[in-house]
């Protein structure tokens, strides 16, 4: 397992960058302790894809029985590997990686590799997913993403900056020699295998010249101290006793809703994000206090929900096909159109593909950005926002 640098890294680029003094803050914070089960899992499905793409296999067809050797095993870190996250997560992981590699004709390329950005600001460095460059000299950074709670993009993501960065300013002989061609386009790579992600891949093309303004932002936090509550607190250790944070929830709650206008719901809206956070680092506070014995007023620890379970299936069903048919006993739905896609890709396009309907679960709220098509007039909507003369 790779260790992570407290200055600044990948993972806490943005938080840095944004807040300074989180630097310092975050070295109060305590022991988070065991690592949780998702982050062990992410781990687990890291190193399996460092083996597949160090095998280098040709293609989908011929990275199969390698795939299929995977199943079972663990990579040490007390976590199987199924055969639904191989299928789930690794194949179309994989198949991502072989889109961008053809695709841009990446001819070199590091796995898992030390990127040091020291010589702008000390003790600045991270480990990279995957780092290449192509045939037309352009740098490529991947970053995989396995989780399912939170989801990923590429656009101005500053943690591939900083690797992308580390490629062009580590002064590593072997660094600096694979990545010197490199003339002016920058392709960061999100693959993030997820329910409810329509999309596996996310590619931002950028340029050296945003990379340079990344490095001038990361070189400017060198002495800097000051805090400063944004959606970079997510996962910041210090969130539960950050001051920056604290000012901020009290300015967000000051107000009533009632009483707002469009502009101050749009200013609303920006701060739900960091107001998450907060709530987050509350409760996970409060639970680790009294999962260590501590008495908080008006509150109690209790068990969750219990919920019957099969200590062994096996001899469960046994016992109910004696005296039921399977129809009783097992439980029977049609598979989702996602899932017929997986089970036969040929019979999905020729046959079903017809016969399948977009259907959303109702209406939610975006920033600008999104690059889902609105459902109201741009228009009426700025109309709305602007003061009234």
């Amino acid at each position: 397992m790779s260790e992570h640098s407290h200055v600044m890294g990948g993972s806490n680029a943005k938080r840095r960058i944004m807040c300074p003094g989180s630097r310092e803050l975050e070295q109060e914070a305590p022991s988070e302790g065991a690592i949780s089960e998702y982050a062990l899992r992410g781990l687990m499905l890291h190193a399996a894809m460092q083996l597949l793409i160090t095998a280098d296999p040709a293609d989908m067809q011929a990275a199969d029985p390698l795939l299929a050797e995977l199943v079972g095993q663990d990579f040490k870190f007390q976590h199987i590997l199924t055969t639904e996250l191989v299928e789930e997560k690794l194949r179309p992981a994989l198949a991502a990686w072989f889109q961008v590699r053809d695709a841009y004709e990446l001819k070199d390329w590091i796995i898992e590799e030390r990127v040091s950005l020291e010589s702008i600001l000390p003790g600045a460095y991270g480990y990279s997913d995957l780092l290449a460059i192509d045939v037309r000299k352009a740098l490529h950074t991947f970053d995989w993403k396995f989780g399912d709670g939170v989801f990923v993009y590429a656009k101005e993501n500053y943690a591939l900056g900083f690797y992308a960065a580390g490629a062009l300013y580590d002064e590593d002989p072997e660094m600096q020699e694979l990545f010197e061609p490199v003339e002016n386009d920058v392709y960061l790579h999100i693959v993030q295998p997820a329910i409810g992600r329509s999309q596996v891949l996310d590619t931002w093309k950028t340029d050296i010249a945003w990379i340079n303004g990344l490095v001038d932002l990361i070189e400017a936090t060198a002495g800097q101290t000051h805090l400063k509550a944004g959606d970079w607190c997510q996962f910041c250790k210090a969130a539960s006793f950050c001051p920056a944070l604290a000012a901020f929830v009290g300015s967000a709650v000051a107000q009533s809703p009632q009483a707002m206008g469009a502009m101050q719901l749009s200013q609303a809206l920006g701060m739900i994000d960091t107001l998450d956070v907060w709530i987050a680092a509350v409760k996970k506070l409060a639970l680790d206090e009294m999962q260590a014995g501590a008495a908080i007023p008006g509150y109690k620890l209790v068990s969750k929900q219990p919920r019957r379970i099969w200590s062994d299936p096996v001899a469960a069903e046994k016992i109910l096909r004696k005296k039921h048919k399977v129809g009783q006993i097992f439980k029977r739905e049609l598979i989702s159109p996602t899932q017929a896609e997986k089970l036969n890709k040929s019979l999905y396009k020729s046959k079903l593909a017809d016969i399948v309907a977009m259907h959303s679960s109702g209406t939610t709220i975006v920033p600008d950005d999104d690059r889902r098509q609105s459902l109201s007039g741009a228009t009426e909507l700025l109309a709305a926002a602007l003061p009234k003369l």
